[in-house]
């Protein structure tokens, strides 16, 4: 059952005998509806309180992404693993800034914390790297982990300014609030340290990654890499030597022969460098936001598992 929804622009609100889960997928308004029959809670810390006390076990939090310290997302998850609760956040800041302090803190209060959807949305490379391939060796990775800024330099590359195809990743909903996230290689960033730390054992922090956006690179050139067979995009490479973790996010022109090259548009993909099984690539085509849901469903999914397993 849910008990509680809140959004910046409708606020929160408690639902004290909990929503029928079809119920609610069956409304033509779910935010209305939720909001004309539930009770107003006046913040985010009163939501998370009222909530547990409500019988509230799991916290599903997806604010917008704030790259520069993960607040106040972060602020939101600290006070539900001490209430407690499970938590599940498809958002990068607070897992690339505190994930160590986070994971520490749901053992402590014995609650689980997961983010498969924080990276390349719904595919399971957080669950790969703590279920599947533990002993594999992970070496290095690079990938384009980044949609928006795939897809706004396609659309540059067909003809479109600037302006128009930031305004089609907009309406996609792929983009972040500002798109300059994106762009400017913030949310790239913040995906290569969780990998970093998640895939290759690190204790990265954003400010470690070596960070070059798109920014001074003209349209000129974005079209001439492409017309020339070498598309221009913004690449995360990553990679462990004696134990020194090395990243960087930065625009690269990739050769017909590379591996990357078969991403167009909004694909992503990542290629490991492993020592037992040589080269792993996953491609995830065209996602949307249907793929960010799924990665969500499969955190709650595993946490109600190992809960019934324990």
């Amino acid at each position: 059952m849910i008990c509680g929804i809140g959004t910046r622009s409708q606020g929160y609100y408690l639902y004290p005998k909990g929503i029928d889960v079809t119920t609610l997928a069956n409304s033509e308004d779910t935010l209305q509806w939720f909001t004309v029959r539930g009770q107003p809670v006046k913040n985010a810390e009163a939501f998370i309180q009222q909530g547990k006390a409500n019988g509230a076990s799991l916290l599903i939090e997806l604010t917008t992404l704030n790259p520069h310290d993960g607040q106040p997302a972060l602020d939101h998850i600290r006070t539900a693993l001490r209430a407690a609760m499970d938590v599940i956040t498809a958002n990068k800041g607070p897992v690339a800034y505190a994930q160590t302090e986070l994971q520490s803190l749901a053992q402590r209060h014995h609650v689980q914390f997961r983010f498969e959807s924080t990276v390349m949305d719904g595919l399971p490379l957080i669950n790969l790297a703590q279920f599947t391939l533990q002993a594999v060796g992970i070496h290095s990775f690079r990938a384009l982990l980044n949609t928006t800024s795939g897809y706004v330099l396609y659309l540059i590359e067909q003809g479109h300014s600037l302006e128009e195809a930031i305004r089609q990743a907009q309406q996609l909903g792929i983009a972040e609030t500002d798109p300059w996230y994106d762009l400017d290689g913030w949310d790239a960033a913040l995906k290569t340290t969780i990998l970093s730390n998640n895939l290759l054992n690190g204790q990265l922090t954003p400010s470690q990654v070596k960070r070059t956006g798109l920014r001074d690179i003209s349209l000129e050139e974005i079209r001439g890499a492409a017309s020339g067979g070498t598309p221009v995009r913004l690449v995360s490479h990553a990679s462990s030597i004696n134990s020194t973790i090395t990243a960087e996010v930065s625009p690269r022109r990739i050769d017909v022969g590379d591996i990357l090259h078969i991403a167009t548009g909004t694909t992503s993909i990542i290629s490991l460098e492993t020592e037992a099984m040589g080269m792993i690539t996953f491609v995830e085509h065209e996602p949307t936001v249907i793929q960010t849901a799924y990665g969500v469903l499969s955190d709650l999914i595993t946490i109600l598992r190992q809960q019934k397993a324990s």
